[in-house]
């Protein structure tokens, strides 16, 4: 499902008392914005990217995926985001139910915001959705 695929930048330019909007198309990866490092062995899918902003915060969904091993994504991640201030709260071993089929998942806060990590086993592929919505 292509939600979004590239954040527009509107710009309107006053001319001789006529509004003009154009706009500037860029991609974005979301999971920098997210500031959560990409494992390697996987690619962000910017065709599953969407952001949005709120005065409440923000909510941001990406998706990434390749062929890595789903319970090595799922042990990479729980060691690597405590590093960087996120706290694990509940994993599918502590009775949180995945996604969509997923195999392994978690959910983890950090100040305002909260993290859902989904990881598919698809085949050769592991398919890692990541949802970040404030508390």
């Amino acid at each position: 499902m292509k939600i979004i695929r590239y954040i527009l930048f509107p710009f309107l330019v006053l001319h001789t008392g006529m509004a003009y909007v154009f706009a500037q198309s860029e991609p974005i990866d979301m999971l920098q914005d997210m500031a959560i490092p990409l494992m390697d062995g996987l690619t962000e899918n910017q065709d599953e990217a969407l952001l949005f902003d709120s005065p409440d915060g923000r909510i941001i969904a990406a998706q990434a995926s390749g062929t890595v091993n789903p319970k090595a994504a799922f042990d990479y991640y729980r060691v690597v985001l405590p590093s960087l201030g996120w706290v694990i709260e509940e994993d599918n071993t502590k009775g949180l139910v995945c996604e969509d089929g997923a195999e392994y998942c978690f959910r983890a806060v950090r100040d305002e915001e909260s993290l859902l990590l989904n990881i598919l086993n698809e085949g050769q592929n592991s398919i890692l959705t990541y949802s970040l919505s404030p508390n």
